[in-house]
């Protein structure tokens, strides 16, 4: 399986001021199918895209830069993809071409995290933050740095931007062990939570009918549940040991991996473990789950993806991969016969992308990129893209779009 040719694309044109219509408030649960605004999404954490790609594959292009890598998710908007490389450029590329819109260049700093694209159309911003603490709200046409933010320590898992009452807030974690909710607009802060150890996870929202609660698993070795509205502590469940992955919100419960090896399902509503699992060897999940299809779908140290049913924990499949599985996977539709299925986008340390039936983890198609990942893939408007270890940025689109002869 080739890598293809790459396309280098220089130019340097600004992103045209008239964007793509976007709704204020897009679905809680799974992000549209024409933006991937979150890391994982959607608010609830649950990596699910309404996007439909038909299998198989193919490569739609490739950028290579030099002497960079990346370790963020993708996010897309407005036709353009939004990501900032460990060594301190963040990147706004045309989703069609891979063409450069603009870019923003920080020194001694890097952007380990994905940003945030605002779909409020009267706060038209990316956020992003960064290894050495500071969070920029920057112009999505242009660049421009409009607010900036800055935390304690290393801001290691996205921003959630989230609608309320008050106007669209941002949501942000640092490693200096606070989380912190600003105004999008402005970057004022409205309130700080504090916990015990780092948090390196991106905030996850969980609508309920007592208003949204935000799940965080934090390196403290516990589940806080926060009320979103002023960010008071409203629960915490001890877990067996550290994490940094994102909660995916789903049926009453939050579901994530930790260091330990141990894969949780947890109540946030009544604050009390309703499974848990051990992971295959006990090896440690840095892999933030998806949820489709009533799974709970991983990956694992132990070079595979698992899934396990929402209501009980049972393991339904394991597929196993060439190389660890620290990125993400997500959830996308395939069409086959008139009918869509749930399918899981998974990339692993060894360069593998792989497309699985989210309900048997048969494989739908594969390709090996050479390079590896250490985040997961974003999908919208009909393409899939990833950026890797290596410093490439590929973008794949589905059969259905192949070119005309």
């Amino acid at each position: 399986m080739g890598r293809g040719l790459p396309r280098i694309v220089l130019a340097g044109c600004i992103l045209a001021a008239a964007l793509e219509a976007r709704t204020a408030e897009p679905p809680s649960d799974s992000a549209p199918a024409d933006v991937w605004p979150l890391a994982r999404g959607s608010l609830a954490g649950t990596g699910r895209s309404d996007a439909v790609l038909v299998p198989p594959l193919a490569e739609a292009w490739r950028r290579d830069f030099e002497k960079t890598a990346f370790g963020a998710v993708p996010v897309i908007a407005a036709g353009t993809i939004f990501i900032g490389d460990l060594d301190g450029t963040f990147h706004a590329l045309a989703l069609a071409d891979g063409a450069t819109r603009w870019s923003m260049r920080v020194e001694n700093a890097g952007f380990p995290s994905a940003a945030a694209v605002s779909t409020d159309p009267a706060t038209s911003l990316v956020i992003v933050g960064d290894d050495v603490g500071m969070v920029r709200a920057l112009d999505l046409g242009s660049g421009r740095v409009v607010w900036t933010h800055e935390t304690g320590g290393e801001v290691s898992g996205g921003p959630t931007i989230l609608p309320t009452p008050q106007g669209p807030r941002v949501l942000i974690g640092s490693q200096d062990a606070s989380l912190t909710c600003l105004d999008l607009a402005s970057g004022t802060v409205a309130w700080t939570h504090s916990i015990d150890d780092q948090i390196r996870c991106a905030p996850t929202v969980a609508r309920t009918p007592d208003g949204d609660r935000i799940a965080l698993a934090g390196c403290d070795g516990r589940l806080h549940v926060l009320d979103a509205a002023d960010g008071r502590e409203v629960a915490t469940v001890a877990i067996d040991g550290p994490t940094g992955t994102t909660p995916a919100a789903a049926d009453g419960r939050v579901f994530f991996g930790t260091e330990g090896g141990s894969f949780y399902a947890i109540d946030h509503g009544k604050a009390e473990i309703a499974w848990r699992m051990g992971g295959a060897a006990g090896q440690a999940y840095r892999s933030s789950a998806a949820v489709a299809a009533g799974l709970a779908i991983v990956g694992s140290r132990s070079r595979s993806v698992e899934a396990f049913a929402l209501g009980d924990g049972a393991r339904t499949w394991r597929h196993p991969m060439r190389g660890r599985v620290d990125a993400s996977p997500i959830v996308i539709h395939t069409a086959a016969d008139g009918a869509a299925r749930p399918a899981v986008v998974i990339a692993d340390a060894a360069g593998t992308v792989a497309l699985l039936d989210a309900a048997s983890g048969e494989t739908v198609w594969e390709f090996d990129a050479g390079g590896g990942f250490t985040a997961g893939a974003a999908a919208a408007a009909g393409r899939l893209v990833l950026a890797g270890d290596d410093g490439t940025v590929w973008c794949f689109r589905g059969a259905a779009d192949a070119p005309r002869p």
